[in-house]
C-alpha cells in the first residue's frame, strides 16, 4: 500500500474502530431483561461514517457499506446477540445511516451545522432514517411474537433518533469550531463560574438526589441560559455533558427517573435528551447566526465595498480613539491622492480603474505597520493612520514606503497609463488640542500644498508636507 493510499485509509479505519466501540457501549446499556439498549451511539457513528464516505467512487462506497454491515454482525454476535437478532441489527444500522446520509447530501451541499437551517436539515434527515429503522425493529419483534409493538416502535425511533442527533450534532459542530484561547474579563469569568455551579446543582438535585419526574424539567433553565449566553461550541459541549449525566443517572436508576419501568425509563430519558438537544442547538445556532449577521452588517457599514478598507466612519472612530489614548506627536495621518488615475479610467474604463484601486489598497496594507489603519475616503483618496510614532521621521519613512509601493509598475505595456501612476502625499503629526477632523483636514491641506508645489516645479511628486493643526 502506497503512502497516499495509507493516508486515505486511516480515516475509514478510525471510523470502523469508533463504530465497533460504539456498538459495545450500546450493548452495555441494555435495559434489564431485554435486548433493548438505552442508548445507541453506533447510530451516530454510522451516519458520520456515511458522511465521510459520501462522494467517493462506487467501489469505495460499496466497500464502506459492506464494512459497516460486517462490523455490526461481528460485534453483535460477539456480545451475545443471536444470529437472527444480529442480522436484524445489520439492517437497522445500515438503513438508518444510508437513508440519513442520502437525504443530507442529496443536493450536493456541504454537510455542516452552522445555522438553524442546517439543524432543520439534520433533524429531517434523521427523522426519516430513524423511522425506517423503527419500522424494521417493529417488524422483527412482530415476527418474534412481541406483544408491545407500539412501545417497541416508539422506543427504537426515539432512542436511535435522539442518540444520532446528539452525536452527529456534537461532532459536526466541534469539527467546525475555531479553537482559540478566549480573553475573559472578571465579569465573564464570574458568569461562567456561576453557570457551571448552577448547572451542576440542578443536575445533582434532579438526577441524583431528588426522585420524581416533574422536577426533571428544571434542567431546561440552565440549558436556555447556556444557549443564549455562550457560543454554539460551548453549548454543544454542555449538551454532551448533560446528555451523559441523564443517561448515567438512568442506568444507575437514580434521581428523577428512579423506580419507573425499564422501557418507559429509557423512553423518558431519551425524550429528555432529545428535548435538550433541540432547545440547546436551536437557541445557540440562532444566537450565532444573529451575531454573524450583525457582524456582517457592521462590516458593510464601516468598510469600503470595493477595497474592503475602512471607510470614513470607521477611520474617524479609530483616529479619535488613537488621539484619546496617545500623547501629542505619537499619532500621524498620511493622506494620498493618485496622480494620473483619470487617465486609467478614460483609456481603460472604470472596471480597470476599480481593479487598480483594489491593487493600491492591497499594496498599502502590505506596506504599513501592523496596527496602523488604512482607509479609503472615496475616489482615489486613501488615508493611513499611524500610531505609536517615536518621531516625525518615522512617519516620513512610512510615507516613503507608500510612495515606492504606489510607483511600482502595474501593466506590461510601456505606454500603459498604469506606468504613470504616482501619488501626492500630505502628512501631519498630532499636536495638543487637535481632534480627528482637524488632523484629517490638515493632512488634506498639506497634500494640496504638495500638488501646487509639483505644478510649480518646486517639489517632487511624493514630497512630505507638514502643517500645524488648524
Amino acid at each position: 500500500m502506497t503512502g497516499a493510499a495509507a493516508r486515505a485509509a486511516l480515516p475509514a479505519l478510525g471510523y470502523a474502530t469508533a463504530y465497533a466501540l460504539a456498538i459495545l457501549v450500546g450493548r452495555a446499556t441494555r435495559v434489564e431483561g431485554s435486548e433493548v439498549s438505552l442508548v445507541w451511539p453506533a447510530a451516530a457513528v454510522a451516519v458520520l461514517w456515511g458522511i465521510h464516505a459520501r462522494g467517493r467512487s462506487r467501489r469505495a462506497a460499496a466497500a464502506h457499506w459492506v464494512a459497516l454491515g460486517t462490523l455490526t454482525l461481528a460485534v453483535s454476535m460477539a456480545t451475545g446477540a443471536a444470529l437472527d437478532l444480529s442480522v436484524w441489527f445489520v439492517g437497522v444500522n445500515v438503513a438508518l445511516a444510508a437513508v440519513t446520509t442520502a437525504l443530507l447530501g442529496y443536493d450536493g451541499r456541504e454537510i455542516a451545522l452552522r445555522d438553524p437551517a442546517d439543524l432543520g436539515r439534520l433533524v429531517a434527515a434523521l427523522t426519516c432514517g430513524t423511522l425506517v429503522a423503527a419500522i424494521l425493529a417493529t417488524a422483527f419483534f412482530a415476527h418474534q411474537g412481541h406483544p408491545e409493538l407500539p412501545e417497541t416502535f416508539a422506543l427504537f425511533a426515539v432512542r436511535n433518533g435522539v442518540t444520532a442527533l446528539a452525536g452527529v450534532a456534537v461532532v459536526l459542530r466541534l469539527r467546525a469550531a475555531q479553537w482559540r484561547r478566549p480573553e475573559l474579563s472578571w465579569a465573564r469569568s464570574l458568569e461562567i463560574a456561576g453557570c457551571v455551579a448552577v448547572t451542576t446543582w440542578v443536575f445533582g438535585r434532579v438526577f441524583w438526589f431528588n426522585p420524581g419526574l416533574p422536577i426533571a424539567f428544571a434542567i431546561m433553565l440552565p440549558a436556555i441560559w447556556v444557549s443564549l449566553r455562550f457560543s454554539t461550541t460551548t453549548s454543544t459541549l454542555f449538551l454532551a455533558a448533560a446528555g451523559t449525566s441523564i443517561v448515567w443517572a438512568t442506568l444507575l436508576d437514580r434521581g428523577a427517573l428512579e423506580g419507573i419501568a425499564p422501557q418507559e425509563q429509557a423512553l423518558l430519558a431519551q425524550g429528555m435528551v432529545g428535548c435538550l438537544a433541540v432547545v440547546v442547538l436551536t437557541l445557540s445556532l440562532f444566537r450565532d447566526s444573529r451575531n454573524d449577521l450583525i457582524g456582517r452588517l457592521r462590516h458593510l457599514a464601516l468598510h469600503d465595498p470595493l477595497t474592503g478598507l475602512a471607510n470614513r466612519t470607521l477611520l474617524m472612530e479609530r483616529l479619535e480613539d488613537a488621539l484619546a489614548r496617545s500623547a501629542p506627536g505619537t499619532v500621524g495621518v498620511i493622506l494620498l491622492d493618485l496622480d494620473g488615475f483619470k487617465l486609467v479610467n478614460d483609456a481603460w474604463g472604470h472596471g480597470e480603474g476599480d481593479l487598480l484601486l483594489v491593487e493600491i489598497a492591497q499594496r498599502l496594507q502590505q506596506t504599513v505597520r501592523a496596527g496602523d489603519t488604512v482607509a479609503r475616503l472615496g475616489g482615489d483618496e486613501f488615508v493611513v493612520v499611524c500610531t505609536r510614532l517615536r518621531s516625525a521621521d518615522e512617519l516620513r519613512a512610512c510615507a516613503d514606503r507608500i510612495r515606492a509601493a504606489v510607483a511600482e509598475p502595474y501593466g506590461d505595456a510601456a505606454d500603459a497609463p498604469y506606468d504613470r501612476i504616482t501619488a501626492s502625499i500630505g502628512a501631519v503629526v498630532s499636536e495638543r488640542s487637535c481632534n480627528a477632523r482637524s488632523l484629517l483636514s490638515n493632512a488634506d491641506h498639506a497634500m494640496y500644498d504638495v500638488k501646487r508645489a509639483i505644478r510649480n516645479g518646486t517639489a517632487p511628486v511624493t514630497a512630505l508636507a507638514a502643517r500645524s493643526p488648524r
